[in-house]
């Protein structure tokens, strides 16, 4: 009897990690909402931290420097979109037309107040051509001398 409850107890402990381990590696997943998404159910959203997902909206894009704030329409069909405000340095690879995913509360107006904001690039690495031609006509000075 006494090794039918150190059974038990470990089978216990060990369930126990791994529901730990499945609730953290959840918790860590990005998950985010389409501007969509928001449009159809925008009271759900309300006065939450929400990631909002989607295209830049092109023209439609102003930044103060002097406020370090960015204002930007976040949409996924270029039908309809969600307005940002992002307090925060412009990221380098911000472009209209691209994605991005910004993390902020809602408000009533269905302005997102971004205190995060990520910015989706191509995973293509490209060099440029002038770059490469510079750099075989250094190589080629180099071997010369």
């Amino acid at each position: 009897m006494g090794n039918h409850y150190r059974v038990v107890i470990g089978a216990v402990i060990i369930l126990a990690i791994l529901g730990g381990i499945l609730y953290k590696g959840s918790q860590s997943t990005v998950f985010y909402f389409t501007p969509n998404e928001i449009g159809q159910a925008p009271e759900r959203y309300l006065a939450r931290t929400i990631r909002v997902g989607g295209l830049v909206v092109p023209n439609s894009t102003k930044w103060d420097p002097d406020a370090v704030t960015l204002w930007f329409t976040v949409t996924e069909d270029f039908n309809s979109g969600i307005r940002v405000r992002y307090a925060g340095p412009k990221p380098d690879m911000f472009r209209e037309g691209q994605g991005v995913v910004a993390e902020g509360i809602l408000d009533e107006r269905g302005l997102l107040w971004a205190s995060t904001l990520l910015v989706k690039h191509s995973e293509d690495y490209k060099v440029d051509p002038k770059q490469v031609t510079d750099k075989k006509m250094a190589y080629k000075s180099l071997l010369r001398e």
